[in-house]
């Protein structure tokens, strides 16, 4: 076998010799003409098919042909056609720039897999390209946020249940293991924080969404891959000099979004409580309870201590006092963000370079509080020989700090922080007003009053975080065809925390107070000395990522065309955070004091309380190996018929031993056939249509989890027998099969251009099947444990991608519109642990799905609703089909099956569509966003949490108060007490779900672009000035609640933001 392997490569190698020996070469670049950046992927054909050569990522390009006459044609989609009469051989280098093709809207035509960058028309996967035009549409300093409502099958999700999980490329992938996509920068994974990455510096961004796209990254690529690609210089380009500047205003937060009730309502409440005596556990609670000052009053008042016109006067002035309006005047202001950054690229015949620097200045929307982020970014390549050796370096550089100076306080929502004089006021959140109070003065004890107004930008308390990659790469010319690259990376990051509370904020007056001793002799001693307070924590993580790979790639008269990848990939990256705490730091001298953290001390305010001092300190740390062996091969004939193949496989510390040894790859294929290509299909008549379908395997991890056993160590220092004992606990016991997750995704579509350009699309339906999902599972107790995480769980998602576009008017006057449409139903078909119904009603507040077979990962539930008694206004919820107030039984006797299964907790139908307007220089672009099929629990009246003393929601305004009312309202009477169980049914009951369905205008984008081809006396080559306006409002929903389907907690914030763009 090894001997004709052998004869094959010679016979192909003496062929190519054979042939260059009776041919002529002809080379050359092809450029843009708007802006002279290459365009890679670009076909040149001489006579047809006979000849044919695609450009490389630099836009060379190379093919050798007989001497004689021929028509050389160069395409490239979203570019007009290029022809011209040619003899050869032809002993120039030919330099042939293309003009843009308004009619085509396929402009994006280069997908970026992180490996190796392919035509669009040669992809049989499914991906989604951005260029740096629609990358720049929106305006934020986060590179991520850019993608939404532009990016096909890309949503992020919003609501209690999303916690960090936000974005999702075609719906989830796993249950409980690692949720984000795989980030790529400049070809390399990407640990760092995504704010790290200047959006200004960014070319490209290639959404990988199915395996025969992403399957090359393995066992990290389940959940899609995002490949970002950074700006570079171009050979044989002058220098060019860009400037891009822009400030955003945000509007300052709406505390008054979420209804709440009205503070007369809230007072009487408290009032009644208080006659009923509820607040007397918390008076004569030893901890000194902090009161609202309504309590406080009332206490007053009946241990006769103000009189009762003096009381009502002060229950009066509450009722007309909102926390909300002060925080609102002294905490929160508008949102400012600065954006500024400046590059220069170019190069020489074997050079490239590119330079870029750019600064960000945010004032947060807390006063006294801002971040800031310094970025820089430099890459190089040189030819060391000519059209053989080539040397590219690149690094960059990341910058940020954030800095916290005021903390917003909590308190009674009717509590004032000024008088009407303006003059600070104090609150009381940890202890009652009557003790701070009675123990002010004392000797020995510091100031107890929590006076927020003074505290306002005191907190000194500074994150720096910085991030840096360095890479360098050679690619070699072994023989005709076939290149070696060999390229390395190390990436580091460090985060940096440190927060001084200076000694005379509260936090540290209270901490050190309620350490205070009183010693034999009645005296006063401080276990925690008189000073500030100093925590510090640092974090940091490096890299090494060493790649080599060959690339071979052969065609033979345009008939056959092969490109084929295989590499290897180790991987080593390192992690690890320490923190610490200083009592008595002196931040001029940078000295502190020795505390006692073995002593259990009592506290001053309760002797019986015990405690001991919080060290602050933590230890952990991560190490992550790889070690990946990995290849790609494409085949196509004539143009028309794609093939491709891919496998991959990985070893990684996460595995357990038999997942390792066995180690089954991960793999994908795929098939495009280009019909518009085929003779039975000339009724198209220049028309552009495509079928391509795939399939394969990728796979996630859960970095969490180990194949060995885990364990994590500690002291007991609050243990009041053996303190400070040192101890373990068992994590996970060892699993030698654990592995990873494995995504199997079948993708089929059609691409479809019209003749004339003007309308263009495509179509795909997939199903991607997830197995061996990570989750924890229910063993026999006889193993020590009751339960392992490990491999257990199946799901399915099916869904489809829409893509339409459409050019109506090409003349002075544009108008182009882009539509996507995408459907995602996902569902467990798999699971091997039983859920409860109690588990089911709170899984729409938790970020981690409560999996139930047959559902999707994300549901709605709830009690089934038979309104309100007429007689009591008791909600009525239904008992074994009949109508029961029996609110006991109700919750006891329920299960998964007696809920109501309502759908999907997120969107399953989502899109946008954006129209274009051109008229000379002027441009407006206003994007329509959508999200359909998905249900929400709204907010309501919480009476458990209103009858001990919390502020309720404006729903209780309308709460059935009389006969009549149910006809009217569905909120329940108020209780005479705090019923759990009637509370419990209401709040988690169908009349409280509502479908999220909406219409949004996302955002509208104005610009007005000055060129010097139209006024030749500009000192630069072209101007744009633009204004963007974003989160601009509900258009229509389906819900009759008062707010936004998809922020239930807080509104969300207009913006307006004002650039300057030039190119010089």
């Amino acid at each position: 076998m090894n001997k004709k392997l052998l004869l094959f490569a010679w016979l192909t190698v003496w062929s190519g010799m054979l042939w260059a020996q009776s041919s002529s070469l002809l080379q050359g670049k092809i450029t843009s003409s708007e802006d002279g950046t290459p365009l890679p992927g670009a076909l040149i054909t001489l006579d047809t098919d006979r000849h044919i050569a695609i450009a490389d990522e630099e836009g060379n390009f190379a093919l050798e042909a007989p001497a004689g006459d021929y028509r050389l044609k160069v395409t490239y989609l979203g570019m007009k056609p290029y022809e011209m009469e040619i003899s050869m051989p032809y002993d120039k280098d030919l330099l042939i720039s293309l003009e843009s093709d308004q009619r085509s809207l396929q402009e994006v035509t280069v997908m970026s897999t992180g490996y190796q960058d392919l035509p669009a028309e040669r992809v049989t996967g499914s991906f989604v390209s951005l260029d740096q035009k629609l990358v720049s549409r929106r305006v934020s300093t986060n590179l991520i946020d850019r993608l939404e409502d532009v990016t096909p099958g890309l949503i992020f999700n919003r609501g209690p249940s999303v916690g960090n999980n936000q974005l999702s490329i075609r719906g989830r992938s796993t249950l409980f293991a690692n949720t984000e996509p795989l980030i790529i920068v400049d070809n390399f994974p990407y640990d760092g924080p995504l704010e790290s990455i200047n959006p200004n510096d960014v070319e490209s961004i290639s959404v990988l969404k199915v395996a025969a796209a992403a399957s090359i990254w393995g066992a990290r690529a389940g959940n899609g891959v995002i490949v970002i690609n950074t700006r570079s210089g171009r050979k044989s380009t002058a220098p060019r000099v860009s400037l891009n500047s822009n400030v955003n205003l945000v509007q300052s937060p709406d505390l008054f979004y979420v209804p709440q009730m009205n503070m007369g309502d809230f007072v009487d409440i408290e009032r009644q409580l208080f006659e009923s005596n509820f607040y007397r556990g918390s008076e004569l609670n030893p901890n000194r309870a902090a009161l609202s000052p309504a309590v406080e009053t009332l206490i007053s008042l009946r241990d006769g201590m103000i009189t009762a016109a003096e009381a009502n006067s002060r229950l009066e002035g509450f009722k007309n006092a909102d926390l909300r309006t002060d925080l609102q005047n002294y905490f929160y202001r508008p949102r400012v963000n600065q954006q500024h950054s400046l590059s220069v690229a170019g190069g020489g015949e074997s050079s490239t370079y590119q330079f870029a620097i750019g600064f960000d200045k945010n004032l947060q929307s807390v006063v006294g509080n801002d971040d800031d982020r310094w970025t820089i970014q430099a890459k190089n390549s040189w030819d060391l020989i000519e059209n053989r050796l080539s040397w590219n370096v690149g690094a960059y550089l990341s910058k940020a700090q954030s800095k916290t100076r005021t903390q917003v306080p909590q308190n009674s929502p009717y509590a004032s922080l000024a008088d009407e004089a303006g003059n600070p006021l104090p609150i009381f959140t940890n202890l009652s007003r009557r003790y701070v109070e009675s123990v002010e003065g004392e000797a020995g004890l510091l100031d107890w009053f929590n006076i927020p107004l003074n505290e306002i930008g005191m907190l000194d308390y500074t994150n720096e975080r910085l991030d840096g990659r360095f890479q360098t790469g050679l690619n070699l010319k072994v023989i005709e065809g076939l290149t070696a690259d060999i390229s390395y990376q190390y990436w580091t990051n460090r985060n940096r925390n440190r927060e001084r509370n200076p000694a005379q904020s509260y936090f540290v007056r209270n901490l050190v107070n309620r350490y205070t001793q009183v010693d034999e002799n009645g005296g006063l001693q401080r276990a925690i000395p008189n000073g500030d307070i100093l925590d510090f924590s640092e974090s940091y993580a490096y890299s090494h990522t060493l790649r080599g790979m060959l690339r071979y790639q052969k065609n033979w008269k345009g008939i056959h065309r092969l490109s084929i990848l295989a590499g290897t990939e180790v991987r080593d990256l390192k992690s690890e955070s320490n923190a610490t705490r200083y009592y008595g730091y002196n931040d001029a001298l940078g000295t502190s004091a020795v505390v006692d953290y073995l002593t259990r001390f009592p506290a001053y305010f309760n002797p019986a309380s015990q405690q001991t001092i919080d060290p602050g300190t933590s230890h952990s740390g991560l190490t992550d190996r790889f070690i990946s062996y990995y290849s790609n091969a494409g085949y196509t004939y004539r143009n028309k018929l794609d093939l491709t193949l891919s496998i991959r496989k990985d070893q990684s510390n996460f595995f357990g031993v038999n997942a390792n040894q066995r180690g089954v790859p991960l793999w994908s294929t795929g098939l495009g056939w280009t019909l518009s290509e085929e003779l039975f299909m000339s009724f198209l008549a220049g028309a552009y249509v495509k079928w391509k379908a795939s399939y394969g395997y990728s796979g996630n991890l859960d970095k969490s989890l180990s194949g060995r056993m885990t364990a994590s160590y500690f002291n007991q220092p609050s243990s009041r027998f053996l303190p400070n004992i040192p101890g373990a606990q068992i994590n996970n016991p060892p699993n030698p099969d654990l592995r990873w997750e494995r995504v199997g995704i079948w993708n089929t579509g059609f691409d479809f251009e019209s003749a004339s350009g003007k309308y263009s699309g495509s179509l795909e339906i997939y199903r991607k099947r997830g197995t061996d999902l990570i989750g924890e599972y229910e063993v026999d107790p006889a193993s020590g444990f009751f339960s392992i995480t490990g491999n257990y769980a199946e799901t399915r998602t099916d869904g489809l991608d829409l893509i339409l576009g459409a050019n109506w008017l090409n003349g002075s006057l544009g108008w182009k519109t882009d539509l996507f449409y995408s459907k995602v139903k996902d569902q467990v078909t798999r699971i091997d642990v039983t859920q409860t119904a109690g588990g089911l009603l709170n899984s729409f507040y938790q970020a981690t799905p409560i999996p139930v077979e047959g559902n999707p990962l994300f549901s709605v539930y709830s009690y089934d609703w038979g309104g309100l008694n007429p007689d009591t206004g008791d909600p009525i919820g239904v008992l074994d089909g009949e109508p029961s107030e029996n609110y006991l039984s109700i919750v006891s006797t329920a299960t998964p099956e007696s809920l109501i299964f309502h759908g999907s907790a997120r969107p399953t139908d989502f899109g946008a569509i954006r129209n274009t307007f051109t008229w000379r220089g002027l441009s407006l672009s206003v994007n329509v966003s959508y999200r359909f099929g998905y249900y929400y629990r709204r907010r309501s009246v919480d009476y458990f949490s209103l009858l001990r003393g919390q502020i309720g929601h404006g729903d209780y305004e309308n709460r059935w108060q009389q006969p009549g009312d149910e006809i009217q309202t569905q909120v329940p009477s108020l209780p005479p007490n705090a019923n759990v169980l009637r509370n419990l049914f209401y709040t988690n009951s169908a009349i409280l779900v509502e479908r999220g369905d909406h219409i949004r205008l996302q955002d509208i984008r104005l610009a007005y672009n000055f060129t010097r081809a139209e006024s030749p006396w500009l000192p630069f080559e072209s101007m744009e000035l633009y204004g963007y306006a974003n989160n601009l409002g509900i258009i229509w929903k389906a819900s009759k609640d008062k707010l936004d389907p998809d922020f239930q907690t807080s509104a969300p914030l207009r913006s307006m933001a004002l650039g300057l763009r030039i190119n010089f």
